[in-house]
């Protein structure tokens, strides 16, 4: 396995390289400590390879939707690429990706400009169109992990997922998934399906929240651990999605 999570992130830093060349040098002229940063917009060009010009998601490179997330999230989440406190585990591909791309990121002021556009940019976008069809609907390399898919025996429930949901997770994400920024919990319902399957998985088996470092991803860790099975986080997830389409 470890031989095809390398061919992977090949791929995909490979690409990385060819279209943030630019943005890589501007950034780079920064130093750490400085009070200025490359603007947000730019740098999202290097952002977009994976995630979308818009910010709608790439699911062909499995990076979630980002617009319209809080740009005190998307901070502390560059910050924990960064420092490598989140995406060194070897069952997170995606993860990992994002480690390696985060170096661009040269300050902390470049971390604000680009979290503030992201935070700009409106949610929904429909995915881009390659050759009459859309784009980004089959992955472009093998990842062999436990954690690519959900397995559940009965369809997502999103009854049986309120009612996990309003035991476990509105206290800090909201009766809405609006999230709080002052418990440190982001906003749910703008997040893909796939992508909420993925992290609840990483959270409740250890993949992600088991560095000491990582505050709020051990929290959010003890909550996953709660849940009963795979079964339970299709139904509790489908009860999220189900929040975002009623509004």
């Amino acid at each position: 396995m470890k031989l095809k999570v390398v061919k992977s992130l090949r791929v995909c830093i490979f690409g990385l390289a060819t279209v943030a060349s630019v943005s890589t040098v501007s950034a780079q002229q920064y130093p750490v400590s400085s009070d200025e940063g490359v603007d947000g917009e730019e740098l999202f060009a290097v952002c977009g390879f994976c995630h979308g010009m818009q910010g709608q998601g790439g699911p062909a490179l499995d990076a979630p939707p980002l617009a319209g997330m809080e740009a005190w999230y998307i901070e502390r989440q560059l910050k924990a690429f960064k420092s490598r406190v989140r995406g060194m585990h070897p069952e997170d591909v995606p993860g990992m990706q994002m480690s390696i791309v985060s170096g661009m990121v040269r300050n902390d002021v470049t971390i604000s400009n680009v979290a503030r556009y992201i935070e700009s940019l409106t949610p929904g976008a429909a995915p881009e169109l390659a050759r009459g069809e859309v784009a980004g609907t089959a992955r472009p390399f093998i990842w062999r992990s436990e954690y690519a898919k959900l397995e559940h025996s009965e369809p997502a429930d999103a009854v049986r997922g309120a009612e996990i949901y309003n035991g476990s997770c509105a206290a800090c994400h909201g009766t809405n998934g609006e999230g709080s920024q002052i418990l440190g919990s982001p906003r749910l319902t703008d997040l893909s399906v796939a992508y909420s399957h993925r992290q609840l998985q990483y959270f409740k088996n250890g993949v992600r929240g088991s560095n000491s470092e990582d505050v709020y991803g051990a929290q959010m860790a003890s909550f996953a651990k709660l849940l009963a099975d795979e079964q339970a986080i299709a139904d509790v997830v489908a009860y999220i999605d189900s929040i975002e389409a009623d509004k």
